[in-house]
């Protein structure tokens, strides 16, 4: 991947930048950097995913493309923005904070990013402008001699660690040419890098995401009287172009909180999920936003929450990569605009709110751009928690997923000898547990924080004809005076002891949590009464998951036996800690089953 003068125009700059002792502008007189350009700067990062560099100009500069050539076929361009950090940026390849990464590189041919000064100046006393390109799409389209460069004014940028150009390491399946002709119709590299066909042809996608769009407006202004706005990319787009931005891959829609607080405003949010989850809609809650989906079409749109705070600025949990201010006297409404054949809302005046979000040089279009890189601000107190993405994982897991048996736990403590008639199923979910417990000829209750998992829990009861025996009802339990109410249903109306419940669910609860929980056990158990529980343990937490977007916690399993004798008074009468207990498509968790007594 090197030959002679690439390896010494690459020896030169990693002492030039590594140690900071010049000015890449000096490198050669009259401020040339080493590919001859006129523009000094360099690519930084070239991972199988993605490009990032920089270049240094004046501040009053005009707009600089950079371009990404695969041999003499120009990829993909973009524009180098100023004023961005690049010793704190967070990579892919990298840890998710604004330290420098030791994280191993994955691919032998990478090289260490250079650590930037402190000022992240880059030793230059011009402007720093920063440009990014997301490349994994590019890889089965190169062979080992095609030279790939980055490319100002024609001429290539030197890459950190190889030189004037990058070779590839392997040979790709297709070649440069047959990528050609996809670029010639219509195709491109999207935002994360694909080749795909460009959003301003896809008219089929434009319609799914327009229908998807529609439906999630009208829930949300039925039921929370918000107007459903285009925000992010596609508010771009629509002002910037008159309508979707070809590389952009996802549609982004925003509304702006009743609320001035952010807690306040991420609860609304989940509130929101919670609905579209009850009007059929796949839901993905993440910290900053909802990925909802069409279940039928697997069309999926982003919904952004945001809110003017106390002092009328506006705020964005996910961020913005601008730094002009916008404030509820910039806020004029919304209008309904033609867009991708249907219609839609739009700020009024929305290009202030634009270069709010983007910078003033908005209109320079960004392929590369990386909100990783790029964004400048973000309203932390306005992400969702860990405990509210939870609540939305299981409705909507709930309001898809049906089981039409008891689990393998159930039927081992259904079978063992002394097992009360009368359970509390504790985290039942959508009732699976708790109507096999019916069926078997128990008396049940079943709690859970999901009113979709119990709403469907009570409906199959009520199918199956065990209404009589299996109740449920909604409860938190974190809210303690709540569970306790619920704990005092079923023992007191209990003829014998009770059986309290647990399967998978210590580990998807906080510890804290889980102590309060335990002390209320502690307090409602009497003796006689019954405490069985399965979860993963530590042991478990290095193994792969089916499913993997949810909270769990790992703790050690003799730890929490020995507490149940020292700390609340059961008598441990059966404890196992292995595989083999809970198969799931071909996932074979650590588990621990225990049996105890008061």
């Amino acid at each position: 991947m090197r030959n002679g003068v690439n390896a010494q125009v690459g020896n030169r700059l990693r002492n030039v930048l590594a140690h900071g002792r010049n000015k890449v502008a000096a490198m050669r007189p009259g401020g040339k950097n080493a590919g001859g350009s006129g523009v000094p700067g360099m690519v930084e990062e070239f991972s199988r995913r993605l490009v990032v560099g920089w270049i240094s100009v004046p501040a009053d500069a005009a707009p600089v493309q950079v371009d990404l050539y695969l041999g003499n076929l120009k990829a993909a361009s973009t524009y180098a923005t100023p004023d961005s950090s690049m010793s704190g940026y967070r990579s892919a390849l990298r840890r998710d904070d604004d330290k420098p990464s030791t994280v191993p590189l994955v691919h032998d041919w990478q090289v260490p990013m250079v650590p930037g000064p402190a000022d992240d100046r880059r030793n230059s006393g011009q402007s720093i402008r920063t440009f990014s390109f997301r490349i994994r799409g590019i890889w089965p389209w190169v062979k080992r001699g095609t030279r790939i460069t980055v490319r100002v004014n024609g001429q290539p940028l030197p890459i950190y660690g190889h030189g004037m150009f990058l070779s590839p390491p392997r040979n790709g399946r297709r070649s440069v040419r047959e990528l050609a002709a996809k670029f010639e119709a219509g195709y491109l590299l999207s935002q994360t890098g694909k080749v795909a066909l460009s959003k301003r042809l896809d008219t089929e996608w434009q319609s799914r995401v327009m229908e998807l769009y529609a439906r999630t407006r009208r829930i949300v202004a039925d039921e929370f009287g918000h107007d459903i706005f285009f925000i992010y990319g596609t508010l771009l787009g629509a002002v910037r172009e008159g309508g979707f931005i070809g590389h952009d891959e996802d549609f982004d829609a925003a509304f702006i909180s009743k609320h001035t607080d952010g807690g306040d405003a991420a609860t609304e949010l989940q509130e929101i999920a919670l609905a579209l989850i009850r009007h059929g809609l796949d839901v993905e809650c993440m910290f900053t936003a909802l990925h909802i989906r069409d279940p039928k079409t697997n069309q999926r749109i982003d919904l952004f929450h945001t809110y003017f705070d106390d002092e009328g600025r506006i705020r964005f949990p996910f961020g913005i990569a601008g730094t002009s201010s916008y404030t509820t006297t910039d806020w004029k409404g919304t209008r309904e605009i033609e867009f991708g054949g249907g219609t839609g809302l739009v700020p009024v005046g929305a290009e202030r709110l634009v270069a709010h979000l983007y910078g003033d040089d908005w209109r320079s279009p960004k392929p590369g751009f990386n909100w990783k890189l790029d964004r400048t601000d973000s309203a932390r107190d306005g992400l969702l928690s860990t405990q509210q993405r939870t609540k939305v994982y299981w409705a909507n897991f709930y309001n898809k997923t049906q089981y039409t048996s008891g689990s393998t736990f159930f039927e081992f403590i259904n079978g063992w000898d002394g097992i009360p008639n009368n359970i509390i199923d504790i985290g039942c979910g959508d009732g699976r547990d708790s109507c096999a417990f019916g069926a078997a000829g128990r008396t049940v209750l079943g709690v859970d924080q999901s009113p979709v998992g119990i709403e469907h829990a009570s409906a199959h009861a009520d199918e199956v004809g065990l209404a009589d025996n299996v109740s449920f009802r909604t409860c938190d339990v974190a809210d303690v005076d709540d569970l306790g109410r619920a704990m005092d249903q079923i023992t007191e109306a209990a003829h014998g002891p009770v059986a309290f419940y647990m399967r998978f669910f210590l580990h998807a609860i906080p510890e804290d949590v889980q102590r309060g929980l335990m002390k209320a056990i502690d307090t409602h158990a009497r003796p006689g009464d019954y405490l069985v529980a399965e979860f993963r343990t530590d042991k478990d937490a290095v193994n792969a998951k089916v499913h993997t977007k949810h909270y769990r916690r790992f703790q050690n399993a003799v730890e929490f036996r020995d507490s149940l004798g020292l700390q609340y008074g059961f008598e441990v009468l059966h404890f196992e800690e292995g595989t083999g207990l809970s198969p799931y498509k071909g996932e074979d968790p650590v588990l621990t089953r225990v049996v105890a007594k008061r």
